[in-house]
């Protein structure tokens, strides 16, 4: 009877009953899948080699303070690149994060630097501002991208 109920404990929770953690966490994991899919390779290496990849790797955030990237992918086209990645299905407090991981990847050593999202639980204008401020960096490449498809078709070119 106990081997009976971990069935139940690996059924997926309907979306509305998941935590903006849990969902990101597979996002995050579907975007990992992707870019296998796509031809690319986890790495255990904290810089990744030409056509992997690596998560939660570590960067100094806008405080000073250590910060773990979604990704940090090493594309054979773009070089290095520091990817936060982040699902928002409902209306919450994402679009206030944006300034936090921009501010924060501007200080990441890699010249280009992604935030991918996923979900339309953020402020149309919050991401108006996103994009707007990714446009005045001069001295590296910054993008948003509003679904992993544009991040995965940017890659990929």
């Amino acid at each position: 009877m106990e081997d009976q109920f971990s069935l139940f404990e690996e059924a997926p929770q309907p979306l509305s009953a998941r935590t903006p953690i849990e969902s990101n966490r597979r996002f995050c994991k579907e975007l990992e899948d992707s870019l296998v899919s796509i031809g690319f390779k986890a790495s255990s290496n904290t810089l990744p080699e030409p056509n992997t990849f690596n998560t939660r790797n570590s960067y100094e955030d806008m405080y000073g303070t250590n910060r773990q990237s979604s990704f940090l992918v090493n594309s054979s086209h773009y070089g290095l690149i520091r990817v936060e990645a982040h699902r928002q299905e409902s209306s919450g407090s994402v679009d206030q994060k944006f300034p936090f991981f921009f501010k924060s990847l501007l200080k990441a050593p890699e010249h280009n630097l992604v935030i991918v999202f996923d979900g339309d639980g953020y402020k149309k204008e919050a991401y108006r501002w996103l994009l707007n401020e990714a446009e005045t960096v001069k001295d590296k490449k910054f993008h948003v991208f509003d679904t992993k498809e544009a991040f995965l078709n940017w890659l990929k070119s």
